[in-house]
C-alpha cells in the first residue's frame, strides 16, 4: 500500500508542475505518459469505424475514463 501511496505522490508532483500551460509539448509528453497503446481498428454493423487507444501513465497507470 504505501508503494502505491509514493508512487500517487509522483504522479501529482507531476501534475503540480503542469497545472496550466497553453501548449502539449514532447516535454510534457514524455513525463506523463509511459506508452500508448493502439489498437487495429474495427467497424460495426452501420460501417462506423472504432478504434481503442489505452494510454498508460507514470506511476499510476492506464486511467479509464467515462465515455
Amino acid at each position: 500500500m504505501q508503494e502505491a501511496t509514493v508512487s500517487t505522490e509522483k504522479f501529482m508532483n507531476i501534475v503540480r508542475k503542469y497545472t496550466s500551460f497553453e501548449e502539449l509539448t514532447p516535454t510534457l509528453l514524455r513525463e506523463f505518459i509511459e506508452k500508448i497503446i493502439v489498437h487495429e481498428c474495427s467497424y460495426d454493423e452501420n460501417k462506423n469505424r472504432r478504434q481503442e487507444i489505452e494510454i498508460y501513465y507514470y506511476f499510476v497507470g492506464k486511467v479509464d475514463l467515462p465515455e
